[in-house]
């Protein structure tokens, strides 16, 4: 049998025509990864909630409250009530961290994390000063925030982190919206969505007495 001889010049061919085959599927599938990477987040948001709904139901229809002026943030409360999966030093950065955001900026504590919820269901900031919290009772739970993605690692979302340096942040891993310039939310009525960074900025110039911000 007569063995086929390919020239070099039929090599460079071959290999040319792969190069562009892969130069239109290396875009479709960094799109693809992307995606799929938002849905892992948006679960993990809706996994939240639904913990933060049983937490609820044992402490008068309150929200975890947020004590950032002695580091027991809302996450810690949940993981140390078991009302989800403990955080150690270990897995505080795993993907399997209901806290970690996998397009999200490293964790530098064990309770720090890339979600943060509305400040308005219950905060105490670094310096004292508490933020009386709304219980989750209310007419249109559908349109209030709950937890979103979290500028940075912070765990509460408040209305001045809507600027322009915070929602397209740099550090890509730093901004909120950082799928793909939208950003995963989950609402008080339990169903998530995105947003994207325009629609924040406009959230971020209007009052946080509108009904974003209050249940």
């Amino acid at each position: 049998m007569k063995k086929t001889k390919f020239s070099l010049i039929e090599l460079l061919v071959v290999v040319a025509i792969i190069g562009i085959l892969a130069s239109f599927l290396l875009p479709t599938l960094s799109k693809a990864r992307k995606k799929a990477q938002s849905s892992v987040c948006q679960n993990k948001l809706k996994q939240i909630s639904t913990a933060s709904f049983m937490y609820a139901e044992d402490n008068d229809n309150f929200a975890p409250l947020n004590d950032a002026k002695n580091s027991n943030y809302w996450s810690k409360r949940m993981s140390q009530g078991g009302y989800l999966p403990a955080i150690t030093a270990a897995n505080s950065n795993e993907n399997g961290s209901p806290y970690k955001c996998p397009n999200g900026a490293a964790l530098d504590t064990y309770y720090t994390n890339n979600y943060s919820q509305n400040y308005r269901l219950g905060q105490i900031d670094s310096g004292g000063a508490v933020y009386t919290p709304y219980q989750l009772t209310s007419s249109h739970s559908n349109e209030t925030a709950f937890y979103m993605d979290a500028w940075n690692v912070k765990n509460n979302l408040f209305k001045s982190y809507f600027s322009e340096a915070k929602i397209y942040d740099s550090n890509k891993e730093k901004a909120i919206a950082r799928h793909q310039s939208k950003a995963n939310i989950v609402y008080v009525d339990g169903h998530a969505s995105t947003l994207t960074g325009s629609q924040l900025l406009i959230i971020g110039s209007e009052a946080n007495t509108t009904e974003f911000w209050i249940p």
